[in-house]
C-alpha cells in the first residue's frame, strides 16, 4: 500500500499551499504528474499538490504518527535549494 502525506507551505500569495510526500509500493513509482493530474481531477484545484517528492518513508514523531513538522521544514529546504517558489 502506497503512504502518502500532504502538508502546507508558507506561500506569500496564497497564505499556504500544499506539497505532498509519497512512499510508493515496491516496484511501482508514478509520475510527479501523474499524482497531479489524479489530485486535480479528483479534488478542488486549491487542494492540488503543488509538488510532490518520493521519500523511502515518512519520519515518524515520538507519537508514532507521521511527523508533519519535519515534512514542513524539509519541502521550505528543498524549495530554497531549487530556488523556486511553491
Amino acid at each position: 500500500m502506497a503512504q502518502v502525506c500532504v502538508v502546507p507551505v508558507p506561500d506569500e500569495i496564497k497564505y499556504q499551499l500544499p506539497v505532498a510526500f509519497v512512499v510508493a509500493k515496491p516496484g511501482r513509482k508514478p509520475s510527479e504528474e501523474t499524482l497531479r493530474r489524479y489530485a486535480l481531477d479528483n479534488g478542488p484545484a486549491y487542494a492540488h499538490p503543488r509538488a510532490v517528492w518520493f521519500v523511502d518513508e515518512l519520519p515518524l514523531a515520538g507519537t508514532n504518527k507521521i511527523d508533519r513538522k519535519t515534512l514542513t521544514d524539509r519541502a521550505l529546504k528543498q524549495f530554497q535549494r531549487d530556488g523556486r517558489r511553491v
